[in-house]
């Protein structure tokens, strides 16, 4: 009896320890979990998505998603995936205490099928705040206001776990409130976890996997128990869909092998670069004549034009994309104009630069470029664009002749690339360039679809650029979706937005614009311009939030040695899965009439004139989307079980 007893009282001591803490229970500290799609305030431990005011119905009375919310019935995490994507949650590790929290331990073991684990591990960062003290400009109603953000991600391997047993100095500790953050009044450290599912359907048979997630303290331990619900059907491994960032610069100034480590990591999140100033060598032989020097270009780019970047020799143990090349590449055409830029090849200035010596010059080195890229470079997978960046933005009948001009030389000696321009150009100058033109990224505060559409059905594919929200015309000054003071959706919506108008993909300026100050100063870009013609009477300066920066640069946190993403970076990443979610569908059911249902009931009409104060373009409802995506999933699920 006794024996039976000493059992009994072993097995609830076990069930205890399993048991998340929830609030009420008086402990010095709880442990929960969040789904991907909202963000933890860690001072207040409040859900910050919920602080939107433009959308009425975001101002109910909300319950306590750190007690049970749509993912987390209060013991245990369920989620479900689809093969070839990724899938994440939110750790949160609450103190309960005034006394600091040291000796951390967070763990968590492979999900587990039948005996049979998956062969990915799962992937822990550790949340960092950014201090948001001032709002972005032009969004007084939009903002989500001021507060400590979650944003960069930490992967969890460069944090010193357990930090009672910390040797040698240069260390990153694990304890709450965090060593390095410093957040005053810290209640919660977040882990983020995120969870590849293989590709292959062998490696991931439909079906329930389960694991846990432990986290100790001081030799104490709390589980809680997670399981993912995988369907029978998988994503593309490569990224149809083309969503990109572009940044002039960016990383072509990196060394080679941050910048491998900066192409794996958007490979990783679905997302394609583009920087157009990846300029091969030029030599002149001494009878003259101008060639192109490839080594160097060779060298440093041809793996990423192959796929072999993204292959385990090269580092790229799994994930979206593997073997497959970049899903766009921006030729390194140029001519000189706004920005200052010589051009590439150099020909000068707009008067000189048609004299039939220079445009030879020109053209001679189009083809040359246009011969080395045609073995190299799948047209299958990889979008070549041409992006003359002198040519930016250029609202004056000069600029575009020179589109005109250049448009059709590229149209007959590099038929395979898009001539692509950037801006929002009116009746007036799309009249002139429409029929020199092959792609356009069109600035979201003119993208009136009707009139988009006129100029599609002419073969011009159109790119959305530019910001997701419109309080007043003062927000079409960046060409960013990326804010980390307005809603979390947004970043997700974007994709979503583009199946909704049939748009050929999305396209949103920088990559890591002020990474280096990002993890200090979330104010990406500051422009005092009082005195500049293009003042604004209410706003005579610019603070934008993160824009343009959606990864933070190694080696400036100690002893975090890699670039970390952005929680806006995932949820990207997640529109751009459940694109081809909406793909899919459409192709099971041989028409698009449910996807198109699910789009329109979360997607308004975003974009265009008469969005410039409409702030309710699609819903700002965390858990809306979320059931949407599992709707898009089950669907597709029972498609193909039906189809056996």
């Amino acid at each position: 009896m006794y024996r039976i007893l000493k059992i009994v009282a072993l097995l609830a001591l076990v069930i205890a320890c399993r048991k998340p803490i929830i609030e009420g229970e008086q402990t010095p500290w709880q442990i929960s979990a969040l789904p991907n799609s909202v963000r933890l305030n860690p001072v207040t431990n409040e859900i910050i998505e919920y602080q939107y005011q433009a959308d009425k119905s975001n101002q109910e009375p909300r319950k306590n998603l750190l007690e049970r919310n749509w993912i987390f019935d209060g013991d245990t995490v369920r989620l479900k995936g689809a093969r070839g994507e990724y899938i994440s949650f939110q750790l949160v590790i609450s103190n309960r205490q005034d006394t600091e929290l040291t000796g951390l331990k967070v763990e968590m073991s492979p999900f587990i099928r039948n005996n049979i684990p998956l062969n990915v591990p799962p992937e822990l960062f550790l949340e960092w705040s950014l201090a948001i003290k001032t709002t972005s400009t032009g969004y007084p109603k939009a903002t989500l206001g001021t507060g400590w953000y979650p944003d960069a991600l930490i992967p969890l391997k460069y944090i010193q776990q357990d930090s009672t047993e910390v040797r040698g100095r240069w260390v990153y500790p694990f304890t709450l409130p965090d060593f390095n953050n410093r957040i005053e009044g810290q209640k919660s450290q977040i882990v983020w976890v995120d969870q590849y599912i293989p590709f292959e359907k062998e490696k991931a048979e439909p079906g329930t996997y389960t694991t846990e997630v432990t986290v100790t303290i001081d030799g104490v331990g709390q589980q809680i128990p997670v399981k993912i619900d995988v369907w029978d059907f998988a994503i593309p491994k490569a990224n149809h869909f083309k969503a990109s960032l572009q940044q002039e610069g960016f990383l072509s100034g990196l060394d080679e092998e941050q910048e491998l480590a900066i192409y794996q990591l958007f490979k990783r999140n679905r997302i394609s670069l583009m920087d157009p100033t990846y300029s091969p060598a030029l030599k002149v032989d001494k009878n003259g004549t101008t060639h192109v020097v490839w080594d160097d270009f060779d060298a440093r780019l041809k793996k990423y034009l192959t796929g072999e970047a993204f292959t385990e020799a090269m580092g790229y143990k799994f994930g979206p994309g593997y073997g497959e090349p970049t899903e766009t590449f921006v030729l390194p055409f140029d001519v000189y104009g706004k920005h200052g830029t010589k051009g590439w090849p150099n020909i000068g200035k707009p008067d000189v630069e048609r004299n039939p010596k220079n445009i030879a010059l020109y053209k001679k080195v189009i083809k040359e470029v246009h011969d080395h890229l045609v073995p190299i470079v799948d047209l299958n997978k990889t979008d070549l664009i041409v992006y003359l960046n002198g040519l930016d933005e250029s609202y004056f009948p000069e600029a575009w002749d020179r589109m005109v001009y250049f448009g059709k030389i590229f149209k007959d000696m590099y038929p395979e690339a898009q001539f692509r321009v950037d801006g929002a150009y009116n009746e007036e100058a799309m009249a002139v360039i429409r029929n020199s033109i092959s792609a356009w990224a069109v600035h979201t505060i003119n993208y009136n679809h009707g009139e988009v559409k006129k100029y599609r059905d002419l073969g011009i594919k159109d790119w959305l650029y530019g910001p997701l929200l419109y309080e007043s015309k003062v927000n079409s000054w960046v060409g960013s979706t990326t804010f980390i003071d307005l809603p979390l959706v947004n970043d997700r919506a974007i994709s979503w937005s583009c199946w909704k108008y049939n748009t050929y993909s999305w396209l949103s300026w920088g990559i890591g614009a002020g990474w280096e100050n990002g993890w200090y100063d979330p104010e990406s870009w500051k422009d005092f311009y009082k005195e500049a013609s293009e003042a604004d009477a209410e706003f005579s300066y610019r603070k934008f939030n993160g824009n343009g920066s959606l990864i933070y640069k190694p080696g400036i946190v100690p002893n975090i040695s890699e670039a970390c993403p952005s929680i806006r970076l995932k949820t990207m990443r997640n529109g751009v899965q459940e694109y081809e979610y909406l793909r899919l569908l459409t192709k099971l059911d041989g028409n698009s009439d449910r996807a198109d249902a699910l789009v329109n009931k979360l997607v308004n009409e975003p974009f265009g004139d008469h969005a410039i104060g409409n702030l309710k373009v699609w819903s700002f409802d965390p858990q809306l989307w979320d059931e949407q995506r599992l709707h898009l999933g089950d669907m597709i699920h029972q498609l193909v079980k039906n189809k056996k």
